[in-house]
């Protein structure tokens, strides 16, 4: 038997139908509309589970990032889904963003 090396393990299997909401979210139009519309309705569509549907909804791109999910997703999901994105006040609330000194 040859073992072949798995190169590439991003973004992990286990939240592949985030993956594929998020894909769907920023490619179809009219699947997004359906997803502002009823997200339950279309994330238990798609077999998303309990715990994913609660990530999901909670519009947490850190936790979504720290638990794997790709970027690009987050995006989508977050902004293009729910038209939300974290001020710098939430940020800083959050404890997450680089801190940025000013040069004198």
């Amino acid at each position: 038997m040859i073992e072949v090396p798995v190169v590439f393990r991003y973004p992990p299997l286990k939240h592949i139908r985030i993956h594929k909401l998020g894909y769907m979210v920023f490619r179809d139009p009219k699947f997004r509309e359906a997803f502002m519309q009823d997200p339950k309705k279309v994330m238990d569509e798609l077999g998303l589970t309990k715990e994913e549907q609660d990530l999901v909804l909670s519009r947490d791109g850190v936790r979504m990032y720290d638990l794997g999910v790709q970027p690009y997703i987050i995006f989508a999901l977050v902004w293009q889904a729910f038209g939300e994105w974290p001020s710098r006040e939430q940020i800083a609330k959050l404890g997450y963003g680089r801190r940025i000194t000013e040069k004198s």
